[in-house]
């Protein structure tokens, strides 16, 4: 009897080492498969991305192009003095002799510097003395030296120099217009295979916005080259006023003519507030004074 119970005993441990080896050797298989999805990578999945989810695929944002050897736009601009973008300006203020000669002589000026006249004013003060504005565009290698010329035509009053580098915005526009053209181009490849007109309008709505960007970019590089190529250069000119002494005689006589004047104005806008209260009044006197008696007269006779 004993020797029966030992074999029950030894089928039943059997057993329970079996299942205990059948889950390690499922553990193991789980692990394994893991492991083997982890080395070949994460799952791949399409770059191509569809244009409004309709099969067309999107127009792809082509990254800012870098000039060879160069990082960021801030490399290129302490790298290359030469490409720099500055606006230079100045306003100077001259006194002179003789208005029309120096006027001349500052075209002139202007004129031998491979520049040119951009705006004119001149008027007549009122004592005879004339002034004006001059604005000039001149090559901005020419800059001072033009600046020196125009001190000499007669006495500088006030002089102001300044200057504006736009070369870090000019860099990041021209960056921006390359980037936009490069979508354009894409919108319009997609053009071409886009079949459905729902599609079709969608594009071609992009691709304006687009455009109008491409446009708007190009003006404001445009103006920027200009005002970086050519300096400008305000120039005030203006004959001396005589210094004269007055013991203010007629000032005196203005300004007893401006006081009757205003006496006068006074009085007509007193008489016409005052006018149809008059009329009022004169109305109520002539109906007591002859209308009230004569009607008392009737009613008692």
């Amino acid at each position: 009897m004993s020797f029966v119970g030992e074999v029950i005993k030894m089928e039943k441990y059997t057993k329970i080492a079996a299942v205990v080896v059948l889950c390690v050797l499922a553990a193991s298989a789980g692990f394994f498969a893991s492991s083997l999805s982890e080395l070949k990578g994460p799952a791949e999945y399409s770059d191509v991305d569809t244009w409004g989810g309709k099969g067309l695929p999107a127009p792809a944002v082509a990254p800012i192009p870098m000039p060879a050897g160069r990082e960021t736009p801030e490399s290129q601009y302490t790298n290359a003095n030469t490409e720099r973008k500055i606006i230079q300006r100045a306003s100077l203020s001259i006194e002179v002799e003789d208005f029309q000669a120096s006027s001349d002589a500052l075209i002139k000026i202007v004129e031998r510097s491979g520049g040119f006249v951009s705006d004119s004013y001149s008027y007549v003060t009122d004592t005879g003395h004339k002034r004006g504005d001059i604005t000039l565009r001149v090559p901005t290698d020419e800059f001072l030296p033009v600046i020196v010329e125009i001190e000499q035509i007669g006495t500088v009053k006030s002089k102001h120099i300044s200057g504006e580098d736009v070369t870090e915005e000019y860099i990041d526009l021209t960056a921006r217009l390359n980037n936009s053209k490069r979508q354009e181009k894409r919108l319009l490849e997609i053009l071409d295979i886009a079949e459905d007109v729902e599609d079709v309008l969608d594009v071609e709505r992009e691709l304006e916005r687009v455009r109008n960007d491409i446009e708007r970019l190009t003006g404001r590089i445009t103006y920027l080259e200009n005002r970086a190529e050519l300096a400008t250069i305000s120039v005030a000119l203006y004959e001396p006023e005589p210094i004269t002494h007055s013991w203010g005689i007629r000032d005196a006589f203005r300004d007893a003519f401006e006081a009757f004047v205003s006496v006068i104005r006074g009085l007509i806008i007193l008489v016409g507030y005052a006018l149809p209260l008059l009329i009022l009044v004169g109305l109520g006197w002539l109906f007591k004074s002859k209308l009230m008696p004569k009607l008392r007269r009737e009613k008692q006779s």
